[in-house]
């Protein structure tokens, strides 16, 4: 399936991330493996959730923390699609540009896409699910808020 042109655009996503590939991430083919592409969107992931969760509790919304026994938001979907070869180059990091496609009452989707040369190697998405021991739980003031700051602007009829 080919992916929309605007999700290839670096431009668009409000957070970049380098990610060093390694040398053991390659295959006999002798680019990196498609696993090791999904550890690094995972990592980048991290690394803005981890911004997000900072500013929303920086501008007043709870703390997530299931050991407190507040919400906590949990990976409801992740999927990767593969468009070009990555390869290991250590003197180049792969780039991972991150935001936010949608924001529901208790969910968000993030979309990411890998660079590598200048050019879209790959496009990830996931959803995130905020659920507290009952279920699915709202979305605070302020986590909406720092998710509006991050949203993707998608082209009119996307």
């Amino acid at each position: 399936m080919k992916p929309p042109a605007w999700r290839l655009e670096p431009a668009i996503y409000p957070h970049s991330c380098l990610i060093q590939t390694r040398y053991t991430d390659e295959d006999l083919l002798r680019h990196v493996n498609n696993i090791a592409v999904a550890g690094y969107y995972d990592e980048a992931r991290s690394r803005f959730s981890r911004a997000i969760f900072q500013a929303a509790n920086a501008a007043g919304g709870e703390t997530l923390g299931a050991a407190q026994g507040r919400g906590r938001i949990v990976t409801a979907d992740s999927r990767c699609s593969y468009l070009a070869e990555v390869f290991h180059r250590d003197d180049q990091p792969v780039e991972i540009r991150t935001g936010i496609l949608r924001i529901g009452t208790a969910s968000y989707e993030l979309g990411q896409a890998l660079f590598q040369d200048g050019r879209c190697a790959g496009l990830c998405t996931t959803t995130f699910v905020q659920a507290d021991a009952q279920g699915a739980s709202p979305l605070s003031p302020a986590m909406r808020a720092v998710l509006e700051a991050h949203l993707i602007p998608a082209p009119d009829g996307a």
